[in-house]
């Protein structure tokens, strides 16, 4: 059975210029999986691929068996949630818990501007979760950078309802770390892997920082000019032969009690 899966898909921006060609990618249940690359890669393109954002493609993606052109937008919502980078300006000043009610908009009806007792109880399931009963009363607007970020993390639970199990679930989240210290970066990687772990939640993340793609996925897919440079176990991936070649970069990877981290030493000219 395919939980998730590209078969030989392939996309232009220009007619007769190919970006993307024959991409076979299989994902599994419960994997922690990092796209990296350099920018203008193809890891946004590819994302919105696999979620059905972008549609204009050949070939195929499969989720549970089904090619997502198969499924109706309110069905894919139940178990796919994608978090792209930017777009919120117009809710920052809503109130948090009123913010995570959106995320059970897309099953209502048209004209149903209304939340059950249902909708409720998982808005106020998911703030715990996180960790976020403390502030869901304030305002977006009141909120740092990193709290914003777990609030959107926490609207994407609130989509797929994590009142259910997780494990047949998918969150796909486009580089949730843009101008967030290194505290809020590796918390946002810690509760992330924690939904992983313990709830069994599929997590694909977009990340520019090698460190915690190195410390956290299980897995991770390194993209260069629109090509899938290499698709493996993390420590395969992110090697330190392959940051020089692809991220012109020249490192040491350096293992301390079983954890790994690249030491940037300089930058290869080209």
């Amino acid at each position: 059975m395919s939980f998730l899966a590209t078969v030989n898909l392939s996309f232009s921006y220009k007619k007769e210029v190919p970006f993307f060609e024959n991409i076979c990618i299989n994902f599994q249940r419960s994997d922690f999986v990092s796209i990296i690359g350099r920018n203008g890669s193809g890891k946004s393109t590819f994302v919105k691929l696999l979620v059905g954002v972008i549609n204009n493609y050949s070939g195929n993606v499969i989720v549970k068996d089904r090619d997502i052109k198969e499924y109706k937008r309110k069905e894919l919502a139940t178990f796919m949630s994608y978090l792209p980078q930017h777009g919120l300006t117009i809710f920052k000043g809503m109130r948090i818990k009123d913010f995570l009610l959106l995320g059970r908009y897309p099953f209502k009806n048209f004209s149903d501007f209304s939340y059950s007792k249902i909708d409720k109880e998982i808005v106020n399931y998911a703030l715990r979760l996180v960790e976020l009963e403390k502030i869901s009363n304030k305002y977006l607007n009141e909120i740092s950078g990193g709290e914003l970020q777990k609030v959107l993390i926490t609207l994407s639970l609130v989509q797929i309802n994590p009142l259910l199990e997780l494990d047949e679930k998918i969150l796909i989240i486009d580089e949730p770390l843009t101008f967030l210290d290194i505290n809020h970066s590796f918390e946002i990687f810690t509760l992330l892997k924690k939904l992983n772990e313990e709830k069994k939640l599929t997590v694909i993340i977009i990340t520019h920082d090698l460190n915690l793609a190195l410390k956290f996925s299980d897995k991770t897919i390194l993209f260069d000019d629109g090509k899938v440079v290499s698709y493996g176990r993390t420590k395969e991936v992110i090697q330190e032969n392959i940051l020089r070649k692809h991220f012109l970069i020249d490192s040491q990877i350096i293992n301390i009690n079983n954890n790994y981290h690249i030491y940037f030493n300089s930058i290869i000219n080209n």
